[in-house]
Formats: C-alpha cells, sequence, structure tokens
C-alpha cells in the first residue's frame, strides 16, 4: 500500500513537471528565409520573410553582428521583418536569423551585397554655400577619394574612408548657372562606374515632368532654394497667370501641378516667382512644348455611328482634313486662335474593330486618335399584320376583277404598259411589326414565302426603314397560302434573329365581289358573241 501511495504521488510530480515545461518539436518543413534585395547600400530598406521556424521570437545577426531582436514569429512557423541596412563596407556580407526555440538546427542565412552611395546635405544651395557630401559603402579604409562637380575635381586633397567604408567631405557651391549638375566619386578601389552619381542643384530653381504633352496634361512643377514658407509662388503661361499664392515648405521647396491650358502647337514658356524674396527674373523659365492631340467621344445614343472629334494643340486658324483608317472623310474644319476644333463625322460601320482617325493641318500638325464602334444586336421584331386567320384579296373591286378575268381567259390578249404597271402596283394590304429596340437607324427585310421553311422566296425586300411595308399585287404572284417573317439590322451591320413566323391566306375577292364580276363578265362576254353574229349576219345580207 505505501509503494503504491508513493508511485501514485511520484506519477504526479512527474506530470506536473511536463506540464509546466515547453515541449518543443524538430520542424516540419525547411527553414529558409528570402530578402525582397541582394543589392543595395547601407541605409536602404529591405524586407525578410522567414519559414520553417518553431520558435516563438526570432534574432537577426548581421555578419555574425545582433542588429535587432524579439521578432515575432506565427503560428505557422514564418516571420516577416522591414529594416535598415546596417553600415558597413562594400562586398558581400551575411544575414542570419535564428530563433529561440533552442534546436540548433533552427537557423537560416541569405547574402547581401553591398555597393557604395553619395548623399548631400543639403541637395542644394546657391553659389558659396558650404555643402556636406557622404559616401558610405566604400572599401575599408579606402584612399584616394576624389569629388567631382560637373566632372571637375573639387577636393583640395583626396579623402580616406574609414573602416566600415564611410567618409564624409565639406565643399563650396562653385559660382555657376542655376541648374542641375551631377557630383561624381572615385577613388582607390571604387572605380567612376561603379557608383551613381547624384544631383545637386544651384538654387533657385525649378523643374517640369514632363517638358511636352498635349493640351490638358497635368505637368509637376518641383522648385528648390525659396525662402523658408515663401508665399505668393506664382506660375504663368506665357506671360499671363495660370496660378498664383502658393507656399513653399518651412525648407523652401515645392511640389506644385499645372493642366498645361489650350494653346497652339510648339514651344511655350512656363514662368514662376514668389513674393520679394525671389522676385520675378530670379528662378530660370521652363520651356514647355505643346503637341497636337485628338479626343474622340462616341454617341450616347446605342449603336450610332456619330463620333464627336476635338482637336487640341494645333497651329492657329489651320485647315484640318479627318481621314478614317487613311481613307479621307471629305470632312474638313479650321481651328480658331488657339489651335482647337471640333467636328463630327459618321464612323465606318464595321464593329468590333479598331480604327485609326487622323487629323491633318495645312500647317504641319498632326495627330491620331484610336475608335472601336461598339455595336449591340437588335432586339427580334415582332409581327402585327396580318397573321394567323388574315384573308387578303387579290382584287378589290367588280371591275378590277373583270380585268382579271379578261386577262385569264385571254380574250384580251395584250394591255396596255400604263394599265399593267397601275396593276402590279396595287396595295393589296400594309404588313406592320414592331421592336421594343431603342436602336438608331435600323433597317429591316421582310421576306414572303410559300414555305414555312422560307426554301423558295416569293418576296424578298430589304432596307425597309420602317415598321410597315405596303404589299403590292406585282409581290404576290396568285392566290394561296404564304408565311412571312422579319429581321432588323442596324448601322453597325449586325442583325437580329429572325422573327416568329406568321401566316395568311390570299383569295381572288369576297363572295360579292365574284357573283359580281362573273355576272358582268358573263354578260359581257354574251354581248359580244351577238354582237359577232350580228355583225356576221350583216356581211351575208349584204352578199
Amino acid at each position: 500500500m505505501i509503494y503504491q501511495k508513493i508511485t501514485l504521488s511520484a506519477c504526479i510530480v512527474i506530470f506536473s513537471v511536463l506540464g509546466m515545461a515547453r515541449i518543443e518539436f524538430a520542424p516540419s518543413q525547411p527553414t529558409a528565409i528570402n530578402i525582397s534585395s541582394s543589392t543595395g547600400s547601407p541605409g536602404s530598406t529591405i524586407t525578410l520573410t522567414g519559414e520553417g521556424f518553431i520558435g516563438k521570437l526570432a534574432t537577426v545577426y548581421w555578419d555574425d553582428k545582433k542588429i535587432v531582436q524579439n521578432i515575432p514569429i506565427t503560428k505557422s512557423g514564418q516571420i516577416n521583418y522591414t529594416f535598415e541596412i546596417p553600415s558597413a563596407p562594400k562586398g558581400t556580407h551575411t544575414i542570419r536569423v535564428i530563433d529561440d526555440s533552442n534546436w540548433s538546427n533552427i537557423t537560416a542565412t541569405s547574402n547581401f551585397r553591398i555597393i557604395p552611395s553619395l548623399s548631400l546635405e543639403p541637395p542644394w544651395g546657391r553659389p558659396t554655400n558650404m555643402i556636406t557630401i557622404i559616401g558610405n559603402g566604400f572599401a575599408p579604409g579606402e584612399t584616394g577619394i576624389n569629388i567631382y562637380f560637373d566632372s571637375k575635381p573639387i577636393a583640395k586633397t583626396p579623402i580616406t574612408a574609414d573602416k566600415l567604408g564611410t567618409w564624409h567631405a565639406m565643399f563650396t557651391v562653385p559660382d555657376l548657372p542655376k541648374g542641375e549638375y551631377k557630383l561624381s566619386v572615385s577613388g582607390d578601389a571604387t572605380q567612376p562606374g561603379e557608383i551613381s552619381p547624384v544631383l545637386f542643384t544651384i538654387a533657385p530653381f525649378c523643374k517640369a515632368t514632363p517638358v511636352s504633352g498635349p493640351v490638358g496634361t497635368r505637368v509637376n512643377i518641383t522648385g528648390v532654394g525659396f525662402r523658408p514658407g515663401e508665399d505668393g509662388i506664382t506660375f504663368t503661361w506665357d506671360g499671363p497667370i495660370l496660378d498664383t499664392n502658393f507656399t513653399a515648405k518651412p525648407n523652401g521647396s515645392f511640389s506644385y501641378d499645372i493642366v498645361i491650358p489650350p494653346s497652339v502647337k510648339g514651344r511655350h514658356v512656363i514662368g514662376i516667382y514668389g513674393s520679394s524674396f525671389t522676385p520675378k527674373g530670379i528662378v530660370p523659365d521652363i520651356e514647355f512644348e505643346v503637341v497636337p492631340s485628338i479626343n474622340i467621344t462616341p454617341s450616347s445614343l446605342i449603336n450610332s455611328r456619330d463620333i464627336t472629334i476635338d482637336g487640341a494643340g494645333f497651329n492657329a486658324a489651320e485647315l484640318v482634313s479627318i481621314s478614317y483608317d487613311k481613307t479621307s472623310t471629305g470632312k474638313s474644319v479650321t481651328t480658331d486662335s488657339k489651335g482647337n476644333f471640333s467636328i463630327t463625322i459618321k464612323a465606318l460601320p464595321v464593329a468590333g474593330k479598331t480604327h485609326t482617325i487622323t487629323a491633318t493641318g495645312n500647317k504641319g500638325a498632326v495627330a491620331q486618335g484610336m475608335y472601336e464602334l461598339t455595336a449591340t444586336v437588335p432586339s427580334e421584331p415582332q409581327l402585327l399584320y396580318p397573321g394567323p386567320g388574315a384573308r387578303i384579296q387579290m382584287y378589290n373591286s367588280a371591275t378590277d376583277m373583270i380585268e382579271g378575268l379578261v386577262k385569264s381567259a385571254h380574250i384580251i390578249s395584250t394591255t396596255s404598259a400604263s394599265s399593267q404597271g397601275k396593276n402590279d402596283n396595287m396595295v393589296l394590304s400594309t404588313m406592320n411589326w414592331s421592336t421594343s429596340d431603342q436602336q438608331k437607324d435600323l433597317q429591316y427585310t421582310l421576306q414572303i414565302s410559300k414555305t414555312d421553311d422560307f426554301s423558295v422566296l416569293v418576296c424578298n425586300k430589304e432596307g425597309i426603314t420602317t415598321t410597315s411595308y405596303q404589299l403590292l399585287r406585282a409581290d404576290i404572284p396568285e392566290g394561296g397560302t404564304y408565311f412571312w417573317r422579319v429581321k432588323a439590322t442596324n448601322e453597325a451591320g449586325l442583325s437580329s434573329p429572325w422573327s416568329n413566323t406568321w401566316k395568311f391566306d390570299v383569295i381572288s375577292a369576297s363572295p360579292l365581289i365574284i357573283s359580281i364580276a362573273t355576272t358582268a363578265f358573263i354578260l359581257i362576254v354574251a354581248i359580244l358573241i351577238f354582237g359577232i353574229m350580228a355583225l356576221v349576219n350583216r356581211v351575208r345580207f349584204k352578199g
């Protein structure tokens, strides 16, 4: 009994200790790290990502020197951390990550190559100002470092880097025109092509990005060397004020966007000046090149081929001709005093294809634009009349039918052309249909056949511009049962499905007209017979 109690107590103690202890497991996937860039200069920023870690926190080492610790590790063993590259000489260095799991293999490394770089403080100044230039990432203790301003050496004695490849020097801004200049450096271990030059601005100075484009281009103007917080900064375009009352930053710099106003083709001048500290004429002007452009606006109507072409940046009073896919449209327009124009043309009826519209001026300005005609298939027409059960009469009067009977009986072998044309153009009925489509300038095709599969057409009428058609006697060769249908076609050449098929019957005439016409026809025939007999008897009597 005593032995059992001791054993039970020992088990409880053991499980308690295990419960308080942290159980660690070997990683289930390989441990690895990746860096967003494998090359850079001291002070540049990179992002480190990793996977396969099993601890809770990670530590980052640079060449065995701890640079950051306590980076959180996710439950899935991943890390993500962004940091700055420390000061180090040029060459390849090792980045290593270790977690706090105490497993000797829970570590990963990656290589990073340091390249030399330059920086200026400040990056602009006026003549005689003192400027500091700083070098990082050079060779340890590198000697013979020389500075060149606009390709001319400015250091009195060569500079030597420290053991981390870092150095700095001061120079006086030379008395040169306002603008941007390149500063370059070379040393005993660093050739001129190894390191990118830096730009230094002799202020006050402004520049524009871009320096050419069409009317409406948004141009970013940046300026340096103004008075700290200077207000009243004004922007002009060919003299007149474009915008004003802008304020510089506390360091005397600014960034501002202007929009190029309506102007003729060619070079224009952007002027910038501030208050009395930076009056007009101190800051060099900026040249901007306006190039011709056209803007193409499709009609808002569905399937309309109307397009409006707005041009800008052409020469003043310039005659501009419009071509469509290199084919002249015969349309032209003259620009106003600022090189603008607007004209509306009809696009070719080809949907789903990109077309080139070219505006060519007689003074040398040319601009192109792309246009794609988008079109929607028209909706299926709905038939209204004649429908099932409709009966259309070939003859609408007794006289008309008698004439038909006479011709069919060949009693009168020929008829005059005018009489024949009049009969063929007689309207038998008006065929009607409808459409729910709001498209513009639809055309319809009407088909009539003796069979419901329309394998043999009796009548095929295309280009009908209304939702009705007057059925003529010439369209229907004889009486009987007929089938008809309609489809719609838009300006882009797209056609709707055929409508539903309806049938109608064509009869000679109503029973009353048939009776009257038949009686009259018999009387006419009888009269003719009696007249002929009387004539024969008279001739015989005289003989």
